[in-house]
């Protein structure tokens, strides 16, 4: 069976003056993205794909490194656009989360259907190109979004998005498009995302 390994990157350093695209891995998140990079479960791989944001490509370079493959940049593999949306307010920011996850319009960030024909698009031409085992690291939401269309849900399950861990792993049978192994933190990683 074909694997498609999904990666939501390691912990980030919040910062209210960078817009979060270009927010970077806290110390714990670098460490952690490195012992990740250890995982047997990416031990067959053919191509280690990312999202150019600092965070995720900081999350991919150990496991591109590790799988001896170069790493490979996909613009459309990005966050969902938020603007400067303020994190500092967590109970604040995931009702936000949660509404823009129901589909209802959020200002200042990208729309989440658009979001969702992003990224399905985006794994599906990776996949297209790619006939091994291929990694896939990326971002929480828009990584929420293309496991519910895998499941055939309008709805991401915010209860999934929010227990899921920085960084996290998630394996799906692409040709079965089925998820083989559900979102599993990376040994000594962040529990809880933040």
């Amino acid at each position: 069976m074909r694997r498609l390994v999904l990666v939501r990157h390691a912990q980030v350093r919040l910062d209210p003056e960078l817009p979060p695209q270009r927010w970077e891995l806290t110390d714990e998140g670098l460490a952690d993205a490195q012992r990740l990079a250890a995982s047997p479960v990416f031990g067959r791989v053919e191509a280690v794909v990312t999202s150019p944001e600092p965070k995720a490509r900081a999350t991919a370079e150990p496991i591109a490194a590790a799988a001896g493959v170069d790493l490979q940049v996909e613009r459309d593999l990005r966050e969902a656009g938020r603007g400067a949306a303020p994190v500092d307010d967590h109970a604040a920011f995931v009702a936000r989360v949660d509404a823009w996850l129901g589909g209802d319009p959020t200002p200042g960030w990208e729309e989440r259907d658009v979001a969702a024909a992003r990224i399905v698009g985006s794994i599906g031409r990776v996949l297209d190109r790619t006939s091994g085992d291929l990694v896939v690291v990326s971002h929480g939401t828009v990584l929420s979004l293309y496991l519910a269309w895998l499941r055939g849900q309008e709805r991401v399950d915010l209860r999934e998005w929010e227990a899921t861990p920085l960084p996290a792993v998630a394996v799906v049978d692409p040709a079965a498009r089925t998820i083989v192994v559900p979102w599993q933190g990376a040994e000594g990683g962040t529990k809880r995302p933040r």
